[in-house]
Parts: structure tokens; sequence; C-alpha cells
């Protein structure tokens, strides 16, 4: 009895195992060819998206590690003047700090603040309702790029990717590491129809930055 309950788990956690890395390899294969490596390449028009994060981690003193390249990822593509509009998705602290933070490091595109991008699946969700048919460009490290990219696939959103520097520090690293168990989980919410996060309709709560 005792061996057939081993066996039984030993299946299960490699059955785990297989779904993470099949679960990975599709979501990173949604990357494929869809990366800009020069703000030349963008296509004129274009709706770039910066994924929100945290500036600091909670002791409001330490440096998140991806926050600040992702800022600078976005001054670099909004420098080449293809983009006609930035949207900074995250959660209402997130939307207005890193529009600010845009604004002060020279930005000149427009800017609109995506309070409710509180997750991926939400900013994506969130950029296909409230600019139809545009092409979005979505800004964050390569590792969470890809992962809208795949959701961005299952909605019908024409989309494509700028790779921010991977960041600084161990807490990088640790963002890197989550993103391998949060791509199983997109494939997740996706099956289940996991709802978005706030009940406010996609198409609506988009702000103007002033």
């Amino acid at each position: 009895m005792a061996s057939r309950v081993k066996r039984l788990v030993l299946w299960l956690l490699a059955a785990v195992v297989a779904f993470g890395g099949l679960a990975n390899a599709w979501v990173w294969s949604a990357g494929w060819g869809r990366f800009h490596e020069d703000p030349s390449e963008l296509p004129a028009g274009s709706i770039v998206v910066l994924l929100g994060t945290n500036e600091f981690l909670a002791d409001q003193r330490t440096p998140s590690g991806t926050y600040r390249a992702r800022i600078e990822a976005t001054v670099r593509l909004c420098g080449g003047g293809r983009p006609r509009l930035v949207v900074t998705s995250g959660t209402p602290e997130q939307a207005v700090t890193m529009a600010r933070q845009l604004v002060e490091a020279g930005v000149r595109t427009p800017i609109v603040e995506d309070p409710y991008g509180w997750r991926t699946l939400d900013s994506a969700v969130r950029a296909h309702a409230a600019f139809p048919g545009a092409h979005v460009v979505f800004v964050s490290q390569g590792w969470h790029d890809v992962r809208a990219l795949w959701i961005a696939d299952r909605l019908g959103l024409s989309a494509t990717a700028y790779a921010a520097d991977f960041g600084a520090g161990g807490r990088a690293w640790w963002s890197a590491g989550r993103d391998v168990l949060a791509k199983p989980k997109a494939l997740l919410d996706w099956v289940a129809g996991q709802p978005l996060a706030t009940p406010v309709p996609p198409a609506q709560g988009n702000v103007p930055h002033r």
C-alpha cells in the first residue's frame, strides 16, 4: 500500500513538473521574433503599454530591482518618436508614479494612466478593449513580456514587445524566478476564465496624465 502511494505521489509530482515545463515553453514561444531591438523598429503610431511594478520594496527604501529598467526602456522608446501614446498600467500608485517619472525624464509622448492593470492579464485585456485595432508594444523585462504576448495572442491583440534590462540585485532574480510559476498560472487562468481583478469594465477607467 505504501509503495503504491509513493508511486502515485511521484507520478503526480512528475506531471506537475512536466506541465510547468511545457507551459513555460509555450509561453516563451510567444516571444519568438516579436521583440524590437531598437526604438526605430516600432510600428509608427504604436501604443506602448508599460507594465507596472513597485519602485521600492515594502520598506519603501530598497529599490525593487526591475522598476528603474522599465522606466529607462520606455524613455528610449519614446525618444525614437514612433509611439503615439504611452499607457502606464498597474495599481493606482504604480500608474501615476510611472507616468510622473516618465515626464520628469523628458518624455513628451502623451501618457494615459491605467490604474486597473493590477495583473498582466488585466493590462492586456484593458489595452485590447481601450484601443481596438491598435498595435501594442509591451515594455517590461523579457521574461515578463512573453507572458503578456501570450495573453495578447489569446485576445487577438496585435502586439510586440521591447525588453527592459534584466534589473539589478537579487530581487530581479527573484522576480524572474517567480515568473516561472506565473506562466503555468496564466494558462490555468485562461482555461478557467479567470475574471479581472477589479469590476471596472476594461474599456473604462483610463485617465490622461496631468
